[in-house]
């Protein structure tokens, strides 16, 4: 008799989001119903890779011997209990790897790390995936650090991102008078909030409203509405979504955009920066476009030529939704994952 996996999920941002839609997808494994276990996010003095480990590590120890594999969401929380990973076969989840994100350290508002301490938890690393069963990443980006970074087989890395319920995104009333240029991004500067706000100042405003969704304080003025406490999958922002235009995220540093995936549901035009695995989101003048980091002249001219031209957002967004219900459906990638898993455990 099958015993259930054991699914061990963090929850911080984006990841609390693929966890709610893999509960909501269970009922597509047909009786082989997973065992969830959260790891709830607690800020402390310690980096969350110990927090978190111990978190996860005391977790596992208490359902290892009761199922035949664990899934572990995101790597994060794995070094710590490599010995149990040798234990039961494990499958690693991730948006980005450790060396992924090396370059976003400053971004992210990490200090620089020495090369003993980076040569140190690569090791880490290695050692950690050497005793894995498999890997999802959820972009061709991660898959790329598993293989190369850590020598892992290309023939253990699946990528699954992690999806949208397309259906939640249905777009609405966009009768307005002005076009809708929508940013939605908690850290404003990191997000690329700012480089927006500016080039909406110098070649946009009177042509266009700006609505910004942010957990930073940024003051409201003309022609730009700002949204501070709205919460992730809330009634709110989805209305927001179905409302809005065009979608707008210059973010100079991320793994990869969740909400990128719901503006496309939501068939809007999105406009994004090629960093991290969103070029695996976006097709190039067909369902938006892809920019350099910090292009200002870029942004200003993609954005002035969807204000100027409405059947062209709706053409673009058209396929965004298309797109996003042929490859981005969450129920379907959720499908994807399980079967995954279970045919490494």
């Amino acid at each position: 008799m099958r015993r259930p996996i054991a699914y061990v999920m963090e929850q911080t941002l984006g990841s609390v989001t693929h966890y709610l839609n893999l509960r909501q997808a269970e009922d597509a494994l047909e009786g082989d119903r997973p065992r969830w276990v959260p790891i709830a996010y607690a800020p402390a003095r310690v980096p969350w890779t110990i927090n978190g480990g111990i978190s996860a590590r005391r977790a596992l120890r208490a359902v290892v011997g009761e199922v035949d594999g664990v899934f572990i969401h995101t790597t994060t929380l794995a070094p710590l209990s490599v010995d149990l990973i040798r234990r039961v076969p494990t499958v690693l989840s991730t948006d980005g790897t450790a060396q992924n994100k090396v370059t976003m350290r400053a971004d992210y508002d990490l200090k620089p790390q020495g090369r003993l301490a980076a040569r140190a938890k690569r090791a880490l690393y290695r050692t950690v995936f050497g005793q894995a069963a498999g890997f999802v990443g959820w972009s061709n980006w991660a898959k790329q650090s598993f293989v190369e970074d850590y020598g892992c087989k290309e023939s253990d890395v699946a990528v699954i991102p992690p999806g949208v319920n397309v259906n939640d995104f249905a777009p609405g009333d966009r009768s307005h008078e002005l076009p809708r240029i929508l940013f939605v991004g908690g850290d404003f500067r990191r997000k690329g909030g700012d480089l927006l706000l500016e080039v909406f100042r110098k070649r946009l405003r009177g042509r266009a409203e700006l609505v910004l969704v942010t957990r930073s304080q940024v003051p409201s003025e003309p022609g730009v509405r700002v949204h501070n406490n709205v919460a992730a999958n809330s009634a709110e922002l989805k209305q927001l979504y179905a409302t809005s235009d065009v979608f707008a995220l210059p973010t100079r540093a991320d793994c990869f955009s969740l909400v990128c995936m719901e503006a496309l549901a939501a068939s809007m035009p999105v406009v994004m920066t090629r960093v991290g695995g969103i070029p695996d989101l976006v097709r190039e003048g067909e369902t938006g476009h892809l920019l350099d980091v910090d292009d200002a002249s870029a942004l200003g001219d993609v954005l002035e030529a969807l204000v100027n031209d409405r059947a062209r957002r709706e053409t673009m967004g058209g396929k965004g939704r298309e797109y996003a219900a042929a490859e981005l459906d969450a129920r379907k990638n959720a499908r994807a994952l399980f079967e995954f898993v279970r045919s490494r455990c």
